[in-house]
């Protein structure tokens, strides 16, 4: 009897399509994701224990010899992990799932998300300077992800899933859901839409009451309440960003040094980010790990100006090496460690009413938002750390001034991008294209259609016009051709009115018929509709066939294509 029940509501999976089934699987998401996510953080925190004792991220307290060890041993860790993995499973992280977004039909594969959830245990385990929210969205992408193929999502509805993925793994993180929901559109997704809000704040939502039930309260961050001044601040707050905005380019270019040189052997670029690590680590211990004690200690005013200053220079080296040399973690969580020590620094030293643990609040904002390209999901991480709307003012001003250097001055693009591309690979950033770029034909492809094929005769033709179909292909030798019902009876009635002792044969005289612009392109596989608008640029088609598993084959008209770009509907 359980075997029944379980079949029946995967049937009834496997055929919904409607907002319910897509909430239904965001909850779903929300706690598996929750639940990983605790497993993560606990095994961590229980390596950190064996490390630092009760104070997990208390680096500082280890032996000089001990600094500069942990990160090259965990180094020689990845190599090992590297060696005896298969390489198909090795690229991980956030740009990882960007890539498959867009080239992967949405897909991503189960062995990476595995491979990121050990990889990144190790490289924060041991201390090196990245962050674990950008494996934890790889990890929370990858459960939605599989859960999607499971119940047969079409490959925008896996999109969206993904996005659910992406929300409830920020939201266990940093226990902020409406950070989690911003990212994953903004960052992510890259697009905002009805149908995807509700399911994604349904993810993000259950994943944050399901990991306080696993783990109890767990901030990432502790703020006391602070001044957040007032317009005579305004000044001061616009240079504060301007100068965060310059931090985040110097960051940026760094790690594309790093990405750029040429140590070629993976394993001598692991060894080196270890090393860099461990020797910053001899002079600022405060570089190893997530970081995060050093943004407490931010928040709470007990770090002089200057010391925040050392930790900044040195964290954005560790962190740059790490990234740019390829350790397996993330770079979320370093930019926001970066972005407090430097508004710490700026507040300690700007004249004005403003607390200087608000502008380590402002300046995690601030860099988060130039260096990944998120400022909705920079100002929510604000107000849900804050718990004060009075943040919200000052930190638009910052995050505008950050955005405005980077970005626009120094044409940066998102950190994430420049990943990508020193792989060979790009990701679309105009809107339009975004959105063809993540709706394939599949989605929009029929099989109710009849077949002929020049060996038809009167019966089968007749058959074929009393069908229920409107469509007909005809299979000409090698191509296909596309014609409608109305078409093909007006050809039939036209031939039968022929003197039957001259006229052609019904196959031949239909072969005569055909209009060359009827035929259809065969593709070999699912294709994106921007791949689709551009064929049908360089081709006179009538439309597409393409396979849409072992047994069917699915049809999708020139018209049909037309019409669904040109209407205001979306496509799921």
């Amino acid at each position: 009897m359980p075997e029944f029940g379980f079949s029946r509501w995967r049937t009834w999976l496997k055929q919904s399509d409607g907002l319910f089934t897509l909430v239904l699987l965001g909850v779903v998401t929300g706690i598996a994701t929750s639940a990983v996510m605790a497993l993560f953080l606990s095994t961590l925190d229980a390596v950190l224990h064996l490390l630092n004792g009760e104070s997990l991220e208390d680096f500082e307290s280890l032996s000089a010899a001990m600094r500069f060890a942990l990160p090259v041993v965990g180094s020689l860790l990845l190599i090992l992990l590297f060696r005896f993995t298969p390489n198909h499973v090795q690229t991980v992280g956030v740009a990882h799932v960007l890539d498959r977004l867009r080239r992967g039909r949405g897909r991503l594969p189960a062995g990476n998300a595995i491979f990121q959830f050990v990889a990144a245990l190790i490289a924060l385990g041991s201390g090196h300077s990245v962050g674990k929210e950008g494996p934890a969205v790889h990890i929370g992408a990858g459960i939605a992800n599989q859960l999607g193929q499971a119940t047969h999502r079409v490959p925008s509805q896996l999109r969206l899933l993904t996005g659910c993925g992406t929300a409830a793994a920020i939201s266990s993180a940093f226990d902020t859901p409406l950070a989690g929901v911003l990212f994953a559109m903004e960052v992510v997704l890259m697009e905002y839409s009805l149908l995807g809000f509700t399911p994604i704040i349904a993810s993000a939502v259950t994943a944050a009451v399901t990991t306080r039930w696993f783990m109890g309260e767990h901030p990432a961050f502790v703020t006391d309440p602070f001044s957040v001044g007032g317009l005579a601040d305004l000044p001061a707050l616009l240079l504060t960003g301007l100068m965060i905005g310059l931090f985040a380019v110097v960051f940026h270019r760094l790690v594309r040094t790093f990405l750029r040189m040429r140590v070629h052997a993976r394993a001598l670029r692991l060894l080196l980010a270890g090393v860099i690590a461990g020797a910053l680590a001899l002079v600022v211990p405060q570089i190893l790990g997530s970081g995060f004690d050093t943004v407490n200690a931010a928040l709470a005013n007990e770090l002089g100006w200057t010391a925040l200053l050392v930790i900044l220079v040195a964290k954005i080296v560790a962190t740059a090496a790490a990234i740019g040399l390829g350790v397996p973690a993330g770079l979320i969580g370093p930019t926001l460690v970066m972005g407090a020590c430097a508004g710490g620094v700026i507040g300690a030293l700007m004249p004005g009413a403003a607390d200087p643990a608000f502008y380590a609040l402002l300046g995690m904002a601030a860099m988060m938002s130039a260096v990944l390209h998120a400022p909705l999901a920079a100002l929510a991480a604000v107000l849900e750390l804050s718990l004060n709307a009075h943040a919200m003012f000052p930190a638009m001003v910052v995050v505008l001034g950050a955005n405005l250097v980077c970005q626009h001055a120094f044409k940066q693009p998102s950190l994430f991008r420049a990943l990508l591309e020193a792989q060979g690979l790009t990701i679309e950033t105009h809107p339009v294209r975004i959105a063809l770029s993540q709706r394939f034909l599949s989605e929009l492809a029929s099989s109710q259609f009849d077949r002929l094929d020049l060996t038809l005769d009167e019966d089968r033709i007749g058959k074929v016009l009393k069908g229920p179909y409107r469509w007909v292909m005809i299979q000409i030798e090698n191509d296909s051709y596309l014609l409608s019902k109305p078409v093909l009876n007006e050809f039939y009635v036209d031939w039968v009115q022929l003197n039957a002792d001259t006229r052609r044969p019904l196959g031949d005289a239909l072969r005569q018929a055909v209009p060359p612009y009827s035929r259809l392109v065969q593709l070999d596989g699912d294709i994106t509709l921007l791949g689709a608008v551009k064929l049908l640029k360089r081709e006179d088609t009538a439309g597409f066939m393409l396979p849409l598993d072992d047994d069917r084959v699915g049809l999708v008209t020139r018209g049909q294509l037309v019409s669904v770009l040109t209407s205001e509907g979306d496509i799921h």
